[in-house]
C-alpha cells in the first residue's frame, strides 16, 4: 500500500525482517540457520533438540542468539 511505501517497507520483502534481530532470531531465521525445513525444526523442537524458545514479543516467539549458542556448544 502507499502507507507502507512511503515508510520505506519494501512489501515483497517484508518478512525478512521478522527473521533476525539483535536479540531475537524467530523460526524461520532458526531454519535457516540449520538449513532445515519448518517441520523438521517442529521435530527438533519437541524432541528436545533445539532449547525452548524464551521471547515472547506481541505473541511471536524466538530464541535469544546466546540462547541457540549455549546450546550448540553443549551438543
Amino acid at each position: 500500500s502507499f502507507q507502507q511505501l512511503a515508510r520505506g517497507i519494501n512489501v515483497k520483502h517484508r518478512s525478512r525482517a521478522l527473521k533476525y534481530g539483535t536479540s531475537v532470531i524467530w523460526p524461520r531465521g532458526v531454519e535457516e540457520r540449520y538449513g532445515i525445513s519448518p517441520p523438521t525444526r517442529w521435530r527438533w523442537e519437541k524432541a528436545g533438540r533445539l532449547p525452548p524458545r524464551d521471547v515472547n514479543v506481541g505473541g511471536k516467539t524466538g530464541w535469544r542468539p546466546e540462547t541457540l549458542a549455549a546450546a550448540e556448544s553443549a551438543a
